[in-house]
């Protein structure tokens, strides 16, 4: 009588779930793409360098990346990026655009002319407001820009996210921003965000926008009692 024999295993596949899921990556940035069309249109208004393509770990990565270094105005002079910010081609273009068309203009409100942006956070992998399992923040796609002082030409610095700066400076540059990026987060939107300005390009459904900076009104100077002025001389 014949034994019969046990059934082959069968190989694995691509899909198992005995296997590692592949890493989600953007593809590897072709370098006969470069210039990108991109990259062409930000030579005329700003000083980048090429970035070679971020890939992981997880889903983050960017495509078509430069490191923003400077801006350049209507006027030809430049507002520099201090940190250079690295961040894909589309989302340094708007930054770009914003100052060049809005924030530099807004300046005239001012005593002085703009001269240096403050970036505090640029293309970085991680979860949103750096929490641990939070969804992939756009600052890991390259996407996200956070904002902190401005410096003047003068040497005067400007805190967008203070009540002593000029409300109606604030309220104007606030709601540029806003036609600008899809995302806009600054003092009222959550504690992460009381200090400084973020902004990104977040695609959405629907085309769903975020608008959140409050624009408080100035701390009223507290009001000190004046003493009354001493006679100067007896009463005729």
């Amino acid at each position: 009588m014949e034994v019969p024999l046990p059934r082959a295993k069968p190989l694995p596949v691509a899909n198992s779930p005995s296997r590692a899921p592949l890493p989600e990556v953007l593809p590897l940035h072709d370098a006969e793409a470069w210039p990108s069309d991109c990259a062409l249109r930000l030579a005329e208004i700003a000083r980048f360098a090429n970035e070679p393509t971020l890939n992981g770990p997880g889903q983050c990565g960017a495509s078509d990346v430069v490191r923003l270094e400077g801006i350049m105005m209507p006027n030809s002079a430049l507002v520099t990026v201090m940190p250079t910010a690295t961040l894909r081609c589309p989302m340094a273009e708007a930054v770009a655009q914003w100052v060049r068309n809005d924030l530099g203009p807004a300046m005239a409100e001012l005593e002085s002319p703009l001269a240096s942006l403050t970036t505090h956070g640029s293309y970085e992998c991680r979860g949103r407001n750096n929490a641990v399992g939070a969804k992939i923040s756009e600052h890991g796609r390259g996407n996200a820009l956070d904002l902190g002082p401005v410096r003047l030409a003068n040497g005067s610095i400007v805190d967008l996210s203070k009540r002593s700066t000029p409300r109606l400076f604030r309220q104007r540059v606030r709601d540029a921003a806003c036609r600008r990026f899809t995302t806009v987060l600054g003092p009222g939107s959550d504690p992460y965000h009381a200090e400084h300005i973020h902004v990104d390009l977040a695609e959405r459904a629907h085309g769903y926008r975020m608008c959140q900076w409050d624009i408080r009104e100035p701390e009223a100077a507290a009001e000190v009692s004046i003493p009354l002025g001493l006679p100067s001389g007896p009463p005729n």
